[in-house]
């Protein structure tokens, strides 16, 4: 049973581990010194990917069914103009009826020289032509719909006197039942059939469509590949990365240091200082060995000041703090993609050269179950040069220091719940070294600043009244012997400070209205059935480039609206809980949807109405985990997944345009984690 519990809190551990002062391997190494105890361990992950994978696209462009009939339609009424040109009491008949609704007739011949109302000559131009056919064909239209419904009328005065209508009133009158069905087809009521004009517009709506449709056309592709391939995953770490961590306690274990290296798979182990100002295109991994061996997560150093209320915590240098951080993380290497982690519940306090304190209520005072703390990160500069990336001499501005903070505070109640809420300091600026500059490149390239976004405020709740007094499944408080089947819940929400409303439409997973995760994880029967996963969505607004592949890119406020959302889950069954218990079968999978709609103009100039864009993404992962040395395990299994995406919205009301994309995958993993 023992082991079951191990693997129990193994579930809690695969997401990933800053190495700290509650990693509980902690214990394995130890030496003993004059000043304290250090420990020491190292540990390695890796997944070798086998499988098929495949893709295609098509994008077409066409007119509606109204305007397939375009290029015939213009034929015959060019032919119909040629003729009234050439006939002076036609086109007399025609110009009198034109100047009744204000219209003037023209007679066109494409490269014909005519007096502009500035006095100036021009040349008549194709698009003049079809113009003055289009005007020709909405009079001539409006004419023969009048001519028509004078038949009608007859016709319904001589039934409505008991006479009969003559053959020639019988023919315009079903000339005008189909001329009004036409134009009602084409999308005008009775008034507006009544109005040539209106009827010379649907003409040129004819000319427009064709047009558009050519031009379109150019984006227009059918195509798909296929591959088998080998790799190594995951991608964060070059497809294998082997760390080694050492720490330091002093025997009250009120002060101490972390450190920990990580070198990933395609690194050299010697890193070169390499210049800031280096091109992304002339930067080579293997040769530069850029990220070499590097520090991870935790290069610190701390200490403990207690008081009768609290404890007080400072630490300097890279850290991650993750007292408030959600628990609830992805799978690690059963991973199906597109789960979520810990931070998408609630984020952890980071800092990659900075600056950390907090204060702990002790559990004998008022203060208890109290927790604040917050961070300064010197190297994440927003307005200036960045430490990190110069001399160690440089300093930063205090303001940028200030807009980049974070702070936190938390109250919990053992038993039953733990609230909490955060500012996380953020900016798009270029020179914000905390994350890579392409994250916010698109923003700025619209024009954006660091004053249009100030990061985000994030609020959570954990329910622990499931977890027999603990508030984790590495809380040593929890004793699954009496709580056999312990459940967390955690739920957190983000709103994102964006004081220039336009920015939200230039990234939605980023400059969200809001995002919302919740979480659970528990076990059954102590850890014979361990299972967790993720509920989640999110709403904004959007230009759609990112996800039309450029088809679409909407002006300032005409993003349309969008909708991000999914779920996730894992669970592992013991298959030998009555012998070594250390084989195990999982499932896992996800489903997520980002589905958008809107009407506006583009940055093209062109406008889209109807615009309709989904994209669904689903993925599922069979396997079998033997573990071996406490949470040390392997794994294989058999995992897909697929992604179908579709876009369709009516371009300047004449052009339909659509994309449909899938890609699918299917692949056999083999992996294994171990610690030493």
């Amino acid at each position: 049973m023992k082991k079951i519990i191990a693997a129990a809190g193994a579930l809690a551990l695969t997401a990933g581990l800053a190495f700290g002062e509650t990693h509980e391997t902690l214990k394995a190494h130890t030496l003993q010194t004059g000043v304290g105890d250090i420990s020491f361990g190292a540990w390695g992950r890796s997944t070798f990917n086998v499988g098929h994978q495949s893709n295609s696209t098509k994008i077409t462009a066409d007119a509606p069914n109204w305007a397939l009939g375009a290029a015939g339609n213009l034929t015959t009424t060019a032919i119909e103009y040629e003729t009234a040109k050439n006939n002076d009491t036609t086109w007399t008949t025609y110009s009198a009826v034109a100047a009744q609704s204000g219209i003037t007739l023209t007679k066109v011949k494409v490269g014909d020289e005519y007096k502009k109302d500035d006095g100036t000559t021009a040349k008549y131009t194709e698009q003049d032509y079809v113009t003055a056919v289009a005007t020709f064909a909405g009079v001539k239209k409006g004419y023969d719909f009048t001519t028509a419904g004078q038949a009608a009328v007859a016709v319904q005065t001589a039934l409505a006197t008991g006479n009969t209508p003559t053959a020639d009133q019988m023919a315009g009158a079903a000339q005008f039942q189909k001329l009004a069905e036409e134009m009602k087809a084409a999308g005008y009521s009775d008034a507006d059939t009544m109005n040539s004009a209106k009827i010379g517009e649907y003409c040129n709506k004819y000319a427009t469509a064709m047009g558009l449709v050519t031009m379109l056309k150019a984006q227009e592709k059918d195509e798909s590949a296929s591959r088998n391939y080998a790799g190594l995953a995951p991608d964060w770490s070059y497809g294998s990365r082997v760390g080694f961590w050492i720490v330091g306690r002093t025997p009250d274990e009120h002060f101490g240091f972390d450190f920990n290296l990580d070198s990933d798979a395609r690194a050299l182990f010697v890193h070169k200082l390499w210049d800031a100002d280096e091109k992304p295109e002339d930067t080579n991994y293997n040769e530069d060995g850029k990220y070499a061996v590097a520090i991870g997560d935790q290069a610190k150093i701390w200490g403990l000041f207690d008081n009768s209320l609290f404890q007080t915590k400072i630490a300097f240098g890279r850290m991650r703090e993750n007292e408030l951080r959600g628990t609830i993380g992805d799978f690690g290497q059963r991973e199906s993609g597109d789960v979520k982690s810990e931070d998408d519940i609630f984020q952890e306090i980071w800092t990659a050269t900075g600056l950390f304190a907090s204060i702990k209520g002790n559990e004998d005072s008022p203060l208890a179950g109290f927790y604040m703390n917050g961070a300064v990160d010197f190297a994440g500069t927003l307005g200036g040069e960045s430490a990190a990336d110069t001399d160690s001499e440089k300093s930063v501005r205090l303001y940028d220091a200030v807009r980049d903070s974070q702070f936190g505070v938390g109250y919990t109640v053992p038993g039953l719940f733990q609230i909490k809420a955060q500012y996380w300091g953020d900016s798009i600026s270029e020179s914000n070294y905390r994350y890579e500059k392409s994250k916010y490149a698109s923003a700025r390239a619209a024009g954006f600043d660091m004053n249009d976004y100030y990061g985000r405020m994030e609020f959570g709740i954990d329910w622990l009244g499931f977890m027999g007094g603990a508030t984790s499944f590495l809380d040593p408080n929890l004793n699954l012997s009496e709580t056999p089947n312990a459940n967390l819940i955690e739920f957190g929400i983000k709103l994102p400070l964006v004081s220039n409303k336009d920015l939200r439409d230039y990234d939605p997973e980023k400059f969200y209205n809001w995002y919302a995760c919740m979480g659970t994880m528990g076990v059954i029967k102590q850890g014979f059935i361990m299972y967790k996963g993720h509920v989640w969505g999110g709403q904004g607004t959007s230009n759609l480039s990112q996800y039309s592949y450029g088809l679409v890119n909407m002006q300032k406020n005409d993003g349309a609206d969008i909708i991000m959302a999914g779920a996730d889950f894992l669970a592992e069954v013991c298959i030998n809980p009555f012998d070594k218990q250390d084989v195990f079968v999982g499932l896992s999978g996800n489903y997520n949807i980002t589905s958008a709609s809107g009407s506006g103009n583009m940055t093209s100039g062109l406008s889209v109405k109807d615009l309709k864009l989904n994209q669904h993404k689903i993925a599922a992962e069979v396997y079998v985990k033997k573990t071996f040395a406490a949470n040390n395990f392997m794994f294989a299994g058999i995992a897909g997944d697929f992604t179908i995406q579709s876009m369709e919205g009516l371009v300047n009301d004449v052009v339909n345009l659509k994309y449909d994309g899938k890609a699918n995958r299917f692949y056999m993993p083999i992996g294994v984690e171990m610690f030493f």
